[in-house]
């Protein structure tokens, strides 16, 4: 629960116009950010030297990979057949 209480703040804040601008230094709406922005701002927060960003990246980067893992239309792309199916 607290972790997730810390994971909605850091989305309100993100997604506030002048913190994503100050924080992130993306100007543009998310949906419309320029992803070589996203990806620079990614960067300098996982080379931060603030723990805080990099604790706030490492939280993005880990739900991002549990949704890709997690998500059976990746599982082709990696490899990975599917958990075992119990037969009846």
């Amino acid at each position: 629960p607290a972790a997730q209480k810390e994971l909605a703040q850091l989305f309100a804040l993100l997604g506030l116009p002048p913190t994503r601008v100050a924080l992130a230094g993306v100007t543009a709406p998310w949906n419309e950010a320029d992803p070589a922005e996203v990806a620079a701002f990614l960067e300098r927060w996982r080379d931060s030297g603030w723990k805080l960003q990099r604790s706030a990246y490492d939280a993005l980067h880990q739900l991002i990979l549990a949704a890709w893992y997690g998500n059976p239309r990746s599982w082709p792309d990696i490899g990975y057949p599917g958990p075992p199916r119990i037969a009846p």
